[in-house]
């Protein structure tokens, strides 16, 4: 083979410098784009990620369960506003709170207004529940309505009594039998849940019943007289919001947010009281001065009343709740006094608290 001498070297040198150098121009232009696009791609996942849009599973759907009674209204008053995401939150109305607690004990619901008294035996019978909102005292909204022929509170001995045995009606019998110096043999007892107390009292089916808001308004009407009310029972009757524990982390967002917006409703009914009755009323069936009439039986909890009621060790509501668990096994309404030292979840009503 010929040898290239250095002139002809130089030509084929030169030309394969420059092939080599527009390569590597090329490669490290398209390496560093490379680079750059990886870059702003990372920052941009990064930013969502602190920001929560990706990688974060949703909460499921929180179902709350109640009865009728205007403590509980609020709620739905919220969910009129605007303050629920029908995603995230469900209220399933009930008709009494028998089906309420039978419906958290099979995991239908995740959480229900209920009575302490109420949240008591439930915890007895295996449920395991936190109260993480105080909701409302009753002060005159729970009653004794007797029919004309009953004259006085010690008239019920030997009638028929209608109360819903597995709710806030046996303890607050309890506290209108100790008023009447009776015992519980003195009366007829008739197991009625709260759905059927206008009919049965307007049948003629029970001489008086053991009721509340709306009831009492409907019963009054039918010309049913107020024997006994809870204002005269002062602490024997507080709605409570329960949840049971399992769900504290799965919903804790849905749980804020159901607490919030009960709230801000209790501060609209404050603030323009017509226009919240107006709106929750009919689903009461019973008018707006009515309800506004029946509100001033009740004495409703806000935020500021939440953070004094659930803290502290022990807080307020667990010293009620101890009280109360006592009181019903005295009664015989409870086997054992429960152990309420986890009862309380203050964490909820907190945020935003002085």
């Amino acid at each position: 083979m010929k040898c290239l001498t250095s002139l002809q070297r130089k030509p084929l040198m030169e030309f394969t410098s420059a092939m080599r150098n527009g390569m590597y121009s090329t490669l490290v232009k398209g390496y560093m784009q490379s680079r750059r696009l990886i870059a702003t791609v990372c920052a941009v996942l990064m930013v969502l990620m602190l920001s929560g849009c990706i990688f974060e599973t949703p909460e499921p759907l929180l179902k709350v369960g109640t009865n009728q009674w205007p403590g509980y209204e609020p709620l739905y008053l919220a969910r009129s506003l605007g303050k629920y995401d029908a995603g995230r939150i469900k209220l399933v109305e009930l008709p009494s709170a028998t089906e309420t607690i039978h419906l958290l004990h099979n995991g239908t619901l995740d959480a229900g207004a209920i009575t302490l008294d109420e949240a008591l035996v439930a915890i007895e019978s295996g449920l395991d529940l936190r109260i993480v909102l105080v909701m409302d005292f009753s002060n005159g909204a729970d009653v004794l309505i007797g029919n004309p022929t009953i004259n006085g509170l010690s008239d019920i001995k030997g009638k028929r009594i209608g109360v819903e045995t597995n709710g806030v009606g046996a303890i607050f019998l309890h506290e209108i039998l100790n008023a009447a110096d009776l015992q519980i043999q003195d009366i007829n007892v008739v197991p009625l849940t709260v759905d059927q107390h206008v009919h049965a009292f307007t049948n003629g089916k029970v001489d008086a019943v053991v009721t509340f808001e709306p009831s009492r308004t409907q019963l009054l009407r039918h010309g049913g007289i107020q024997l006994f009310d809870s204002s005269q029972a002062p602490g024997s009757i507080v709605d409570v919001l329960v949840v049971r524990s399992e769900v504290l982390d799965t919903s804790a967002g849905n749980i804020q947010l159901l607490i919030d917006g009960y709230f801000q409703a209790i501060d609209f009914l404050s603030q323009s009281p017509a226009q919240a009755t107006t709106r929750m009323a009919p689903r009461l069936g019973i008018t707006a001065e009515e309800l506004l009439e029946s509100y001033k039986g009740l004495q409703l909890q806000g935020r500021q009343e939440n953070y004094i009621l659930l803290t502290g060790s022990p807080s307020p509501m667990e010293v009620t709740a101890r009280k109360m668990a006592r009181t019903m096994a005295k009664a015989e309404l409870l086997d054992v006094a429960v152990d309420v030292r986890d009862l309380i979840n203050s964490s909820f009503v907190s945020e935003g608290a002085p």
